[in-house]
This record gives C-alpha cells, sequence and structure tokens, in this order.
C-alpha cells in the first residue's frame, strides 16, 4: 500500500478502539463531533503526501519503486536531518502540523539504543526494530510515542513506589510468544487517532530490582486492554475561527494511556528488562526529538513576531521607539532560536553502532532551552504592544451583530486604511497565543527547563574550558590533560615554561 490516502487512514481508525471523553465512550474518534477535532494534524501529512507539488519533500521511493513516507527512513547525513527539519516546518506552516513525529523519533531512538543494546549485551532487539520499521514504510500509519509514566512518589524509585507498583509501566508476566504489561502513560499526544503506539522507559533504571519497568515496545492502539482518556478541557467554539484562530479547528488530545495487563507480541518487544539500558532510549529519544521541537518552535515564532508586527501597524505606533525595540527583541529571539537549530543539525553526530545521524545535544539542547526560558517574555512585549483589548475584546456574534456592528467598527477601528475586521482578527491571534496552552506546553512539550540544564551539564566539554582558563592563566598543563583542541598550539604572549 506503501502511502495511505485520507479515506484509508480514516478507515484505519474505525477499529474497536477504546477511547473515553467526558465519562462516555466514544465509538467512532473520527464522527465525535467534539473529538473529531483533534485529528487535523494526523490529516494534514496525508494530505499533504498526495499533493505532487510536496511529493518530492515528502516522499522517497523504496526498492520496489513506490512512494513511501521520507520519515520513517533513518537519517544518514546533515542532509537527511535538515529535510526532516524543512518537513516539519512545511507541515506546521501548512496550519495542520505533524501528529506523528513523536512517534518516528521514538522508532529512531529505539534503532539507535537496540543496536548498542545488542552489542554490548547479545541481544537481537535491532532486527525486531528493523522489521518494525519495515512495516511503517509500507503501511504509513501514524504513530505515537508513549514515554511519561505518572510516577507516582517522584522521590522513590520504580520498584519503591507504595501505593502501589504501576505508577511506571512494567512487566507483569512473560512467556515464550511474549510479554504482559500494566501501567499507564500520560500526555501522549494524538494517541486517539493513531494506529501504533511505541512504548518506552521514561527514565533511567539505576538498579536491576527496577528491570521489570525497563521495557519498550509498540503495538496497534486497538489491543486488547488498551485504553484512552481523553481530557476535557472547555472547548473554544467549533467554526468560530474569529474568536478563536487556532483552536477552533483543534482539541486537545493529549490522552492517559492506560495498559489492562496486555499482552506484547515478542517480535514486537524491543527491550525486556535490561534495566543498564533503559537511560539510552529515553536519551536517543531527546536527541531525534530536540530536532522536532526546534523545528515547528521557530514556525511557531514567525506567527507570534508577524502578528506583534501587524498589530503595531495596525496600532499606528510601527515607528514609535519603544515598539521598535520591541520588535527587535522579538526579532531576535526567533532568529537565533532558528539559528540553534540549524546548526544542532549542521553540526550532527553519528551512532556508532546504528550509523545513524542525529542532532548535536549540546545544539539541540541549547534550541529548545533558548525558545522555553524566552517565551513568556516574548507573549509579554506582544500583548504590551497590542495593549488591553487583548482581553476585552468583543466576540464574533457582536462584531456581525447589526445592532452593534456599527459601533464596533467606529471605535474598534486603529490606522487609518486598516479595516477594522483585520485589527480584531489580530487581537484575537495574541489572546490564543498567550493562553494557558501555548504558555504551559512551552515549558513541558519536548522536556522541562530542568531536563536541558541537565544536559548542559552532562554533555558540556569541562576539559576543553578548564584547558583554555589554564592557559589564559598561565597555570601549568600536562599534556595528557590538555584537551585535543589546544594541543600543539604555539603559545604566544607566553614567556618559556609559564603553561603547555
Amino acid at each position: 500500500m506503501a502511502l495511505k490516502t485520507v479515506e484509508q487512514y480514516k478507515q484505519s481508525l474505525k477499529d474497536g478502539r477504546v477511547l473515553y471523553w467526558k465519562g462516555q465512550r466514544i465509538e467512532d474518534v473520527t464522527e465525535h463531533h467534539y473529538v473529531k477535532r483533534g485529528m487535523g494534524p494526523c490529516l494534514n501529512e496525508y494530505i499533504m503526501s498526495q499533493d505532487p507539488r510536496y511529493t518530492d519533500l515528502l516522499c522517497d521511493r523504496d526498492e520496489k519503486g513506490e512512494l513511501v513516507s521520507f520519515v520513517f527512513k533513518p537519517a544518514r547525513s546533515v542532509e537527511d536531518l535538515l529535510r526532516r527539519r524543512k518537513i516539519t516546518q512545511t507541515l506546521f506552516r501548512a496550519g495542520g502540523g505533524s501528529a506523528r513525529f513523536t512517534g518516528i523519533d521514538a522508532l529512531h531512538a529505539m534503532t539507535a539504543a537496540s543496536y548498542r543494546m545488542d552489542e554490548a549485551m547479545g541481544t537481537s532487539y535491532a532486527k525486531q526494530v528493523e522489521a518494525f520499521r519495515d512495516y511503517c514504510l509500507k503501511t504509513d500509519p501514524t504513530l505515537v510515542v508513549a514515554m511519561t509514566d505518572p510516577k507516582g512518589d517522584r522521590s522513590l524509585r520504580p520498584s519503591k513506589q507504595q501505593q502501589h507498583q504501576d505508577y511506571y509501566l512494567r512487566i507483569v508476566d512473560q512467556t515464550k510468544d511474549g510479554i504482559v504489561v500494566r501501567g499507564a502513560k500520560a500526555h501522549i499526544s494524538f494517541a486517539p487517532f493513531a494506529n501504533e503506539v511505541l512504548v518506552m522507559p521514561c527514565r533511567n533504571m539505576p538498579t536491576e530490582a527496577d528491570k521489570d519497568y525497563a521495557v519498550a515496545f509498540a503495538i496497534p492502539v486497538s489491543t486488547k486492554g488498551v485504553s484512552l482518556i481523553c481530557p476535557a478541557p472547555e472547548p473554544a467554539e467549533e467554526d468560530n475561527p474569529f474568536d478563536f484562530p487556532l483552536s477552533s479547528g483543534f482539541v486537545s488530545s493529549d490522552v492517559i494511556v492506560v495498559f489492562d495487563d496486555v499482552f506484547v507480541p515478542m517480535e514486537r518487544v524491543f527491550m525486556k528488562g535490561e534495566w543498564q539500558y533503559s537511560g539510552n532510549f529515553t536519551y536517543m529519544f531527546g536527541n531525534f526529538h530536540r530536532l522536532s521541537a526546534d523545528a515547528y518552535k521557530a514556525v511557531e515564532l514567525e506567527i507570534l513576531v508577524g502578528v506583534a508586527a501587524l498589530i503595531a501597524e495596525y496600532n499606528g505606533l510601527e515607528k514609535a521607539s519603544h515598539i521598535l525595540e520591541k520588535l527587535s527583541w522579538l526579532m531576535w529571539y526567533a532568529e537565533a532560536t532558528e539559528g540553534l537549530g540549524l546548526a544542532a543539525a549542521q553540526n550532527c553526530l553519528f551512532d556508532p553502532s546504528s550509523g545513524m545521524a542525529y542532532p548535536n545535544p549540546m545544539l539541540s539542547n541549547a534550541a529548545k532551552f533558548f525558545f522555553a526560558e524566552n517565551y513568556h517574555q516574548a507573549i509579554k512585549l506582544v500583548q504590551d504592544i497590542a495593549g488591553g483589548i487583548v482581553v476585552t475584546c468583543p466576540s464574533r456574534e457582536d462584531f456581525l451583530n447589526p445592532e452593534t456592528r456599527d459601533v464596533l467598527e467606529k471605535y474598534l477601528g486603529g490606522k487609518a486604511g486598516i479595516p477594522t475586521e483585520d485589527r480584531i482578527r489580530a487581537i484575537k491571534l495574541i489572546r490564543e497565543l498567550g493562553s494557558a496552552f501555548h504558555a504551559v506546553s512551552t515549558l513541558h512539550a519536548e522536556g522541562s527547563l530542568f531536563a536541558q540544564k541537565l544536559s548542559f551539564y552532562a554533555l558540556g566539554e569541562w576539559n576543553r574550558y578548564k584547558t583554555a582558563a589554564k592557559r589564559a592563566a598561565g597555570i601549568p598543563l600536562k599534556e595528557e590533560e590538555t584537551h585535543p583542541m589546544y594541543q600543539g598550539l604555539p603559545n604566544f604572549g607566553r614567556q618559556e615554561g609559564s603553561g603547555a
């Protein structure tokens, strides 16, 4: 089959999956009046893959000459990473985004981690991961990753939890044909609309006592014992892009996925008890996932900076010095985020076991941290440029009401020549960009700020920095202690014997 059509994708979701929303079982996610609105980013990829304008970007050909989705192929070069980045940004610029990039990132992480584990322990998981990848290339599924465990008491290891042992997903039984798992995973984006869910640990398992929690696998969402519980925030009004330009056609589908003694066949198991390597899965996922994160975050900033410039113009303040200062900061923020993301891909590393290319971890973490750390400041500046009307702007119904339309047209106008409706639409967009959803997801999606800080310390080439400092201070350096970047360099400006 290779590439799925939109209709084939929709039909693939009619598989008896178990999904709950606001206390009711949803029989068909493609037809439910509310839940189906979360399907947009999933449809987006299938629609654009069938569009000849995007075929060369989104698709490749397999050994039989059939078109397949490029994203399922492992990255082997800088060019592959840059193409993956461009695909993500193109999908998000189109407005629908991408639903399966988290699942793709997990697939790549499982590939790299399984090769490393096989080399060290004599297992054969890599062959099974590659078989699953081949299945994805042939069937074009939407797949998501289920990684974050509920965790319970965060101060305790998985096996030491006191209320029960299922705060982290674990193996509860094993036969020659497969394993049985129990537990839950939280915040699983787009799971209601996925065909496959890839499961991996969310942390390093520090001791053998936690080996039952060291498990990775892939199963269909419709597997017996799997159920999904969908969040039910106050929904934005359907078909009201005037008041809700971003969320009128979208709902959060970051569900809790429950595994109630679920059987996983052995050919779909990619780790079972190798506790020493659980952290490797998490680490490699982070490396691949940062590429996706910094790519789409840069697109979000294009929107944010653009609407700041628009509202400044609509308010007649585009040349005011204090507004120019704010716009300059926002432009710096957007371009620096994009630059860090590009640099991470262009200075990629290569996994020695699998041969896969992945973004430079230090630079990709820097890109994600830079975006998240500065987002609230950016929102503050945009809101300051726009003014209090962001909170008090009347609704679509008032604007369309013949009794109030003329009054609102008269008093909510801005600079001459700018339609009042255009100004109001920009204001509504600013309100949504500053909403709790965007503010919170910026901090926590793709890893918290503290996770990036830990990465900076762990990845830092401290010896390089210490070598530089010792040379500058004239502190003697032994050759074997000197960072390779400084070895053999002449010591201009230093007297003989004042240091290496």
